[in-house]
């Protein structure tokens, strides 16, 4: 030490006491070298303080001081009396609080040693705590070690304090007269200082589980499956709250509680049951009490803590929404409203009026009509249009599956019905579309032993699946459809005259094209945007006589029919404008007959004359544009228009 107080710079040193440790030597040598290159004045009276410092510094360090605050007054406890001071630092030296006896405090006032006072190693120079900071390790400054003449009455003991990552962020510091230094002051600092840095990792292991605990319990609480935890004993530990809000009960109803106490269902009582693995299990939750059961499909996992099962994870689905979402990828939904019917004719109107209030109604639906007039359209825009909008729609076409298939295609079938059934059974339509509505095409192909299977459902609303015995409950809403005569079809004793009864209450007649004058155009003109922009045919405008071969043919496979020819035609037309060649042979032949001369040069003719009056008309009479849309030269053109006296 003597080569530094050489120097000069510590003229008027109290006797130095006998050093306890002399290991921080080289370390305070180092210090006092830095001190004198950064010109820090050894004579200086006071410390310096900032409360605006201080206030920050605060803010920022809130845990540490809360976390250190219970362990100073600790220490303190055990220096009471004995002259001694305890001072915590932010990690930049800033003395953050201090506890002492009253007369310490006073003395350490009277150098600003006090809260908010920056006692770094480049302000202050050589001392316990900046030096600390700068070797960060603990550290003893006793007496002249002190770069600064006001500190050597004192002794310091310090020690860093480390967060994650081993980044310091404060200094614990144990400060008293000089005279009473003692080798273990330093070793309780750093016991305490360790102590701090513990606590500090335990808050934040208890901050990060229940930041994990936290996000457990939203993500299960985002699942659309109910999930109880069941202890071996049958005790529910935990519900999600899709399971609450599933079964309408409280979580002071459920926790806690024996299973078996709050289901009556035999394989909650059995205890065994459930501690296995469920796969897919199909049955109606059953309440104590007498609540309404619910209908269904139980999973069951084993939970284990190393090798032992401590209980087991029960995840309930309800079967509607599973259906719901069955039919949604499977595409068992309407996509039609009445918005998207195109039509202007009266009798039209009329029927889509009667189909629109037949929506709001509960009763069953008859829809008439030839086929292809969209029986199918107005079945989703009903179910669209009405309260079941968001439940499935299931449409099954009854002339389409064969007689002895029909019975399982829409009741379903038990397991072990049948060879080749699939273990478990399977759901049928009417399962499927609970909630909903069914739509039956073709029901008139229907046979009679499947009429009868049918009438039950319509007039007891449950169903039996095909070699079983146990009777399901459907909420089903039934629209048919047929293209026969019914009422002639009962007559015959090829259909039973109580369900033709039971599906007439309300019936719907659809036109034909042929019934519906103008509309033939309308459509065409509607299916001619929509496959010009599906097939990428860039149509630029439409003969008349396209429209009138059009209007002029019957179209027996009506608007499916129509459909068929307009996309047909863009697929074969080589410019942008579509013309009466593009058109089948049956449909210009009946434009042809009703045509005004029944030559086919005369009927070219005009046809090419009236192509070229609308092309002119398009093109504002400008002929370079027209030839280019016609795709002949102007000297054509000009030779076309002399031909038909149209200059």
């Amino acid at each position: 030490m003597m080569n530094i107080i050489e120097l000069g710079k510590n003229d008027n040193l109290l006797i130095k006491p006998q050093r306890v440790n002399l290991n921080f030597s080289a370390l305070i040598n180092q210090s006092l070298l830095r001190s004198m290159e950064n010109n820090i004045d050894p004579d200086m009276e006071k410390g310096k303080v900032s409360k605006e410092s201080l206030n920050k510094s605060r803010v920022k360090n809130t845990e540490l001081i809360e976390t250190s605050l219970p362990l100073m007054r600790d220490i303190y406890k055990m220096v009471e009396g004995t002259g001694f001071m305890v001072v915590l630092c932010d990690q930049d030296g800033l003395l953050l609080k201090t506890i002492g006896d009253k007369d310490i405090l006073k003395k350490a006032n009277k150098i600003s040693f006090v809260e908010g006072a920056d006692w770094s190693e480049e302000t202050v120079g050589t001392n316990a705590i900046g030096t600390c900071i700068k070797e960060r390790v603990p550290l003893q400054v006793v007496h002249d070690e002190h770069y600064m003449k006001i500190c050597q009455e004192w002794t310091c003991s310090a020690s860093p304090i480390y967060g994650r990552n081993r980044e310091m962020i404060g200094v614990l510091n144990v400060s008293g007269p000089y005279e009473k230094v003692h080798p273990h002051t330093l070793g309780m600092v750093v016991s305490i200082a360790r102590a701090v840095e513990n606590l500090l990792e335990l808050k934040e292991k208890i901050r990060r589980n229940e930041l994990m605990q936290s996000y457990l319990e939203a993500t299960v609480n985002s699942l659309t499956s109910g999930i109880i935890l069941v202890s071996l004993q049958g005790d529910i530990i935990q519900a999600n709250k899709t399971l609450l809000d599933m079964i309408q009960l409280g979580e002071a109803e459920l926790i806690d509680q024996k299973i078996e106490h709050v289901f009556e269902n035999k394989l909650f009582s059995d205890g065994v049951s459930i501690f296995g693995a469920i796969k897919d299990r199909d049955i109606r939750l059953r309440f104590k009490g007498g609540k309404s059961p619910i209908h269904v499909l139980l999973n069951s996992k084993p939970v284990y803590q190393g090798q032992s099962q401590i209980g087991s994870l029960l995840i309930f689905q309800e079967i509607q929404k599973v259906r719901q979402l069955v039919n949604k990828l499977t595409g068992n939904r309407a996509n039609i409203t009445f918005k998207e019917i195109i039509g202007e004719n009266a009798l039209f109107i009329r029927s889509i009026n009667e189909a629109i209030a037949a929506s709001n109604s509960p009763s069953n639906v008859l829809l008439l009509g030839e086929s292809g007039t969209g029986k199918d359209l107005f079945a989703q825009a009903i179910h669209n249009e009405s309260k079941r909008r968001n439940m499935p729609f299931i449409a099954i076409n009854c002339g389409a599956i064969p007689r002895d298939l029909l019975g399982s295609e829409l009741f379903g079938y038990a397991d072990g019905a049948f060879t080749g059934a699939r273990k478990g059974g399977s759901s049928g339509k009417f399962e499927l579309a609970d909630g909903g509505t069914i739509f039956l095409d073709e029901i008139g192909e229907m046979s009679l032993d499947m009429q009868v299977l049918l009438l039950r459902v319509l007039q007891n609303r449950e169903i039996t699946r095909v070699g079983g015995h146990k009777v399901l409950p459907v909420n089903v809403r039934i629209i048919a459809a047929t293209n026969k005569n019914l009422k002639e079809e009962v007559q015959k004793g090829n259909f039973r005259h109580d369900l033709y009864f039971r599906l007439n209450v309300l019936p719907i007649k659809i036109p034909s094209i042929r019934e519906r004058g103008d509309d033939s155009q309308l459509l065409a003109s509607h299916f001619i945007d929509l496959y010009s922009r599906k097939i990428a045919r860039k149509i630029e405008a439409v003969h008349p006589s396209y429209m009138e071969a059009i209007k002029k043919y019957n179209w027996p496979g009506n608007v499916r029919e129509l459909q068929n020819v307009i996309e047909r035609s863009l697929n074969r037309v080589t410019s942008d404008i579509l013309s009466i060649d593009t058109l089948p042979e049956e449909i210009l032949s009946i434009y042809e007959q009703n045509a005004p001369h029944n030559d086919s040069n005369s009927t070219k003719n005009m046809i090419q004359k009236q192509m070229l009056v609308q092309v002119l008309l398009d093109c504002n009479y400008n002929y370079s544009k027209a030839a280019k849309k016609l795709n002949i030269s102007r000297s054509t053109l000009y030779r076309w228009m002399e031909r038909f006296n149209l200059k």
